[in-house]
């Protein structure tokens, strides 16, 4: 079984549906997307791309298979690069006696003293448990994650705001 930090979002959004992640995972056909899921996606993009924009110096992640990239991730952070964008983060467990691999590409991993804050580019104006749960979720499994793979110490989970905020 394969869990990933997204599955929060297909379980949450557009609306909330139980069986949307079960769905997906099983290759089962959608609807595709609708005009206004488009311009969501793509101001999501170019919101998460601004963002990249203002760092000086990335180790670019973003492309290539899964498992070299998982590798590079544990380097990059081994190695301290100051900024890792779209890092692979992986972990095998057994949940209810079931074996899972669960996975999370983070926007960003941002090295501080001693350690990197998790950092995830969202348009959503208020990241709260009220507004939206799946955000905070997707970014707390993305700490569990770094915690469990990667050789170095998490400082903190932060959202980067369609405000342009950072919320911790």
């Amino acid at each position: 079984m394969r869990l990933t930090a997204s599955d929060f979002y297909t379980y949450h959004r557009p609306s909330f549906c139980p069986i949307r992640v079960y769905k997906r995972h099983h290759n089962e056909p959608e609807a595709p997307a609708g005009p206004h899921e488009e311009v969501m996606r793509r101001l999501g993009e170019r919101h998460e791309r601004a963002h990249l924009a203002a760092f000086p110096s990335v180790t670019d992640l973003s492309e290539g298979p899964r498992t070299p990239r998982e590798q590079h991730t544990r380097e990059a952070v081994a190695e301290q690069a100051p900024i890792v964008y779209q890092g692979a983060l992986r972990r095998n467990v057994t949940i209810d006696g079931i074996d899972c691999e669960v996975i999370g590409d983070p926007d960003f991993l941002i090295a501080g003293p001693g350690g990197y804050w998790i950092r995830d580019s969202k348009i959503s104006r208020r990241i709260t448990e009220e507004d939206h749960p799946e955000i905070l979720r997707q970014v707390e499994l993305y700490g569990w994650l770094f915690e469990q793979m990667a050789p170095g110490k998490l400082l903190g989970l932060q959202v980067h705001a369609g405000t342009g905020e950072i919320a911790e």
